[in-house]
């Protein structure tokens, strides 16, 4: 079992539009036993993407600057969709595999920045996994006080 913040790249991923191809994925939860595993995308085509470090709510991305990480290029990890993958078809499979990790920080900050951009968009079965009883209780707060 991998922690969140674990990067996975996957040989045949399909994608929600149908093709199939090669990715980077960023775990964004710490699966237990029988939990999916929820990931999202992570791309360095900068394709009219803003380079500026960190959340960048209003595009649903999240910056990382190259070699600040595993990443050897400037990527965006891409929060407007999240991928719930069964641990069947992680252990069972050789196309998926870890590859490297981010620190505790950047990954509380990706997440962070999802539910600042997606909070309406992600279900309540995902939302749980994401986040801890107490983490779910103390951005309640910092919603009611903003």
């Amino acid at each position: 079992m991998q922690t969140r913040g674990a990067i996975y790249h996957h040989s045949r991923l399909v994608f929600h539009n149908g093709f199939t191809g090669k990715k980077y994925l960023v775990l964004l939860n710490t699966p237990c036993k029988n939990e999916p595993y929820l990931f999202i995308k992570a791309t360095s085509q900068k394709k009219n993407k803003p380079s500026t470090p960190g959340c960048i709510k209003d595009r649903s991305l999240y910056f990382i600057p190259a070699g600040k990480t595993f990443f050897k290029k400037d990527t965006w990890a891409q929060l407007y969709e999240i991928y719930a993958i069964h641990p069947h078809d992680i252990d069972n499979k050789k196309e998926i595999s870890v590859e490297g990790g981010l620190d505790v920080k950047m990954i509380d900050d990706i997440v962070n920045c999802l539910f600042l951009a997606e909070e309406k968009n992600i279900s309540p079965i995902h939302k749980k996994l994401l986040l801890p009883p107490l983490q779910e209780s103390l951005l309640k707060l910092k919603e009611k006080f903003s």
